[in-house]
């Protein structure tokens, strides 16, 4: 089988035979040799009907030598385990921690609660007649009451009365003393949370229903073909979903009132933490204090605790089913805008979430990531958090790829889907040149879809019955990223910089998001990559060390760890702070200012006249820690007993100054030496070391000089045309300076040329026409036009002096435009290049019958050298656009995940035939 690093969605809707063999033969047309099932439109996954239509796609991927991977699961997202939960197993529908309160002002006499009462949500009048689950709300059940001193606001001291022993049955008695007072009764409840058909992610039993559901059916009907044929499956963004919400990013414990994932295992591990003091604990979960102490340290444990069981019950369990049955588990989990590390629709923590998969995923879809939109804050399908999507996304799925042994330097992503008709393959060509420059190397576009034309469900639609004048087109691409995937896996990332992931800081307070950092090292092409506190943790595990200098895992050697400010860390962070010696460890605008410790013990860092003393607080314990030269040290012991002092190393730098004081210690792995924060560029080496450049901007070219770490020669690869080209460079002091222009947008592979012969140098866009004669050819072309299904039989041309969008005429057109020319010329010329200014989208370029040049992206510029003769030469011009525009003559759907103007169809402007 040819090698393959990509495998679309194929939405499974129970269409006949000849159509789901037709859509596998356009697959492979695209030179795809995998496709990914995904059920969530059929009516009988894993019934007969399912079955029937897997027989007719296995024959026809064993035929063609192509992999099947599934989707694991009837609905969206992955989770709800083929409906076992409501049809076999009600007993393990997801568990929460819940509350509701009374609030006591005042004191110094005897209250009295119905806490028979509080055993349910509060809710207000606009929700009576709401669905209500009553049978399960009986089965609630009573966890603690509490009552919490009121500070001030919504604030708190952690302060708390324990009032449990004193309830009867259906109400608590109970005097408080004087003060404002809140009573939290907390009780353990599966219903008025998230959809209560899906499994608890964090309970071994319910976790366990998914394999149940999906996999075991999978392996009972096909199993010997499971490491042949079927490659494996596909989990498509498992979440804790404990609140009825989407697109809600911001569900960090205690900032929003909802209910906690819940489960005997978690309650177990949290009372091994803290004892009998877990109890008093818990309303911090929902509330803030003013202390941050019990607050901070149950925060962190808490998801810690969640997170660990998230990947042991769920992650880590598939993954091991998928290993012993000889196939693979992959996919993505919601990663947006920080929900990585959150509840809700997020997973608690990316790294652990990814755990048990066998290639690190990601998704980009619905327009999160814009060509020439890096920064803006944007209204799409998701709100969209540039910083992160642009500089973050493609930086946390390939950090997982690259640092976790069990991915063999595979990341996934799904990508494409849910942009709109109007995403054609000019753009797809940017996104994916942006997430492989950011060490993307699988793919799985979004999506084939054979229901009837058009498919209002998350367009683009690649083939669309054939009715997508741009499916030619897609498949050329496609052709080019299996080129790209290729030439970057096998290898390693080569980076400069660890940063930290910033889960663990979003779990408890203030912190700087890691986007942050990784926007300012990668501005000024520094490259990195994310390092979670596990593996600083557990180096063995990931094949890592330290070094000297030097931090290695799993092979990528990097220079410094730097750590975005958060006010408090934990202290597996604090002690590797401690053992890094002469390692960088670099403290972005600022130090923490506390140390979480174990059982909510919090470890205060404060300047302290050189000293450090041990104080009690709230029962429990706090280690001041004094500051001094640049140090930190941290006193630890019993209290009374004597101190003893160790070093925390580290130093502070500002986020505005990162990138100069890296670059100036050397740092870093390229110099460039043109100041461009549009440049990105990716570093890999196996074989020869390979270097990627793509320019970001829309609007700006980049030309400069690239200084790169060898001394070997380089050649540029041309992966659309899968060519080599001789590259303009010099050796400067053992590193070869390479002459870099991009056009916008624009993507280019350089690399040690080694054993590679070629005999052609490359030519910049603007060497193409250098020294050429330019002639205008804008006025009197023929056009005629058809759409996708009609193609390539055009109707007779109509004469047109000057070009304008064919769009202006034909206001719902959709299809291929052909512009054709008779061009006479004395001589035929040595050189030749055809520039048209404006098209929309995609050009291919005919001479004289035969086939001369395609472009799917701007500029729109062609070499047809040897192409031109003496005398009359005929120059066809095809121009494909997207669907978008007969999508205005289509009744719409009830809904639109955004809004967008409209682009021009056609070739007009100038067009311009350059010789010499």
């Amino acid at each position: 089988m040819e090698n393959n690093y990509i495998l679309p969605f194929l939405w499974m809707r129970g269409e006949e035979e000849a159509v789901l063999r037709e859509e596998m033969e356009k697959i492979y047309e695209c030179g795809i040799r995998a496709v990914c099932l995904e059920a969530r439109p059929h009516d009988d996954f894993c019934g007969p009907g399912w079955w029937h239509d897997m027989d007719i796609i296995l024959d026809e991927a064993k035929k063609k030598g192509m992999k099947l991977w599934i989707l694991d699961d009837k609905h969206f997202p992955t989770g709800y385990a083929n409906g076992l939960i409501e049809k076999k197993y009600p007993e393990r529908k997801k568990l929460y921690l819940a509350y509701t309160t009374a609030d006591i002002f005042g004191g110094g006499y005897e209250r009295s609660l119905n806490v028979s009462r509080m055993l349910k949500p509060s809710i207000g009048f606009w929700q009576i007649g709401d669905p209500v689950d009553y049978a399960e709300r009986e089965n609630n059940q009573l966890y603690a009451i509490l009552a919490v001193r009121y500070a001030e606001g919504n604030l708190f001291h952690e302060e708390v009365i324990d009032l449990t022993e004193k309830y009867d049955g259906c109400y608590v008695k109970f005097t408080l003393p004087k003060g404002n007072w809140r009573v939290f009764v907390l009780y353990k409840t599966r219903t008025d949370g998230g959809n209560d058909t899906y499994i608890n992610m964090i309970d071994k039993e319910s976790a366990a229903t998914q394999i149940e559901g999906v996999y075991e059916s999978h392996y009972e009907k096909y199993g010997s073909e499971f490491g042949k044929t079927i490659a494996g499956f596909f989990s498509d963004e498992p979440q804790f979903g404990n609140v009825v919400v989407f697109n809600n990013y911001d569900v960090q414990v205690g900032r929003v009132k909802m209910q906690l994932p819940w489960s005997d295992e978690l309650q177990e591990n949290l009372t091994g933490l803290y004892g009998e003091e877990l109890t008093k604990a818990l309303p911090f979960l929902f509330v803030e204090t003013e202390e941050q102490g019990l607050r901070t340290g149950i925060h962190y444990d808490y998801m810690d605790q969640v997170s660990r069981l998230y990947k042991k019950n769920f992650s880590d369990a598939i993954g091991t089913w998928c290993e012993d049955h000889g196939v693979e588990y992959i996919g993505h989990v919601v990663e947006d805008n920080g929900i990585h590390s959150r509840l809700g629709m997020g997973p608690s923590h990316y790294f652990r979430a990814m755990s048990g998969q066998h290639m690190a995923g990601i998704d980009s879809i619905g327009g999160q990531i814009l060509y020439g939109a890096p920064v803006e804050q944007r209204n799409a399908m998701t709100d969209c958090d540039g910083e992160f999507f642009h500089y973050t996304l493609g930086k946390l799925g390939a950090s997982c790829g690259h640092l976790e042994p069990k991915k063999q330097g595979r990341t996934m992503c799904e990508l494409f889907g849910a942009y709109g008709w109007s995403f054609g393959v000019r753009d797809m060509k940017y996104l994916l040149d942006h997430l492989l420059v950011k060490g993307v190397n699988h793919l799985v576009p979004h999506a084939f879809s054979m229901a009837e034309y058009p498919d209002p469900d998350c367009p683009p639609h690649f083939y669309a019955r054939g009715n997508n004048p741009e499916f030619p087109y897609f498949a050329r691409l496609m052709k080019y990223a299996n080129r790209m995937c290729g030439l970057l896996n096998g290898g390693q990332h080569v980076a400069s910089a660890a940063v930290l992931y910033d889960g663990e800081a979003d779990w408890v307070g203030k912190n700087m998001p890691m986007q942050k950092v990784i926007r300012q090292l990668l501005e000024h092409q520094i490259d990195l990559d994310i390092v979670s506190l596990d593996m600083l943790d557990d180096l063995a595990a990931y094949n890592g060390r330290l070094e000297g200098k030097k931090l290695y895992i799993n092979g990528v050697e990097f220079q410094a760890l730097i750590i975005g400010y958060a006010k408090e860390i934990p202290e597996r962070l604090a002690a590797f702070v401690e053992k890094a010696g002469e390692f960088p460890v670099i403290f972005v605008d600022g130090k923490p200012e506390t140390v979480i410790g174990k059982g909510g013990r919090t470890d205060r860092i404060v300047e302290n006249g050189g000293c450090a003393e041990r104080i009690e607080e709230n029962g429990g314990c706090t280690d001041r820690i004094a500051e001094k030269d640049g140090y930190t040290d941290r006193i630890a012991g019993k209290a009374g007993e004597g101190c003893t002092a160790g070093a925390i190393g580290g130093e502070t730098v500002a986020l505005a100054e990162l990138a100069g004081v890296l670059r100036a210690r050397g740092f870093a792995d390229i110099a460039v030496d043109t100041e461009c924060k549009d440049l990105s560029f990716y570093h890999y080496k196996k074989d020869r070391q390979i270097f990627v450049f793509q320019n970001e901007s829309a609007a700006d070219v980049f030309c400069g000089k690239v200084t790169l770490p060898t001394a070997e020669p380089v050649v540029y690869y041309d992966a659309m045309e899968d060519v080599y080209e001789l590259a303009d460079f010099c050796e400067r002091e053992g590193n070869i300076e390479v002459s870099l222009e991009l056009q916008p947008g624009e993507c280019v592979v350089i690399l040690e040329q080694k054993n590679i012969v070629c005999n052609v140098k490359h030519k910049s866009f603007t060497e193409q026409i250098d020294g050429l004669e330019s002639r205008d050819i804008s006025a009197d072309w023929t056009v005629s036009l058809v759409k996708a299904k009609e193609y390539p039989q055009f109707p007779e041309g109509e004469m047109v002096h000057e070009l304008k969008p064919v769009s202006d005429e034909k206001p719902t057109f959709s299809g291929i435009a052909c512009y054709e020319k008779t061009v006479y010329l004395e001589e035929a010329p040595e050189r030749a290049v055809l520039k048209a200014e404006q098209v929309f989208e995609m050009m291919k370029v005919t001479v004289n019958g035969s086939e001369a040049g395609v472009r799917i992206f701007p500029p729109y510029q062609v070499e047809i050298s040897g192409a031109l003769k003496a005398g009359e030469n005929k120059i066809v011009v095809e121009v494909a656009g997207t669907p978008m525009r007969e999508m205005l003559e289509i009744p719409q759907p009830p809904f639109d995940f955004t809004h967008e103007a409209l682009e021009p169809m056609g070739m007009f402007g100038k067009i311009e035939l350059y010789c010499g």
